[in-house]
């Protein structure tokens, strides 16, 4: 997700010239469908948050898998990773207001 991130208007002015060169049908097809996939700035917000946290996901998945990991090292990586998505996911302050206001 990262690579395509980076190279996103890169990505966009390929996908625009092989629209026009390509002659078969299944090729232009797909490279028009690419082409307004990297057009629609929905789909460029979905990757800027969404890359960050699948990276974290990446990192969480290879600490897991050494053969000789920390338990505790784990625990306090999981916990933190949890903390970090829902941080990115629910506005702490709004959070603190319901809890405040239904008591």
């Amino acid at each position: 997700m990262f690579n395509i991130l980076i190279n996103w208007e890169e990505l966009k002015v390929y996908f625009t010239s092989e629209e026009r060169v390509q002659s078969q049908f299944d090729n232009k097809f797909k490279a028009r469908l690419l082409k307004k996939m990297l057009s629609d700035y929905k789909n460029y917000l979905f990757f800027e948050f969404a890359t960050p946290v699948v990276q974290e996901f990446e990192r969480m998945n290879s600490l897991f898998q050494q053969t000789k990991a920390d338990p505790h090292e784990l625990y306090q990586q999981i916990f933190l990773h949890q903390k970090s998505l829902q941080n990115r996911l629910y506005d702490a302050k709004r959070q603190g207001g319901k809890k405040n206001s239904s008591s």
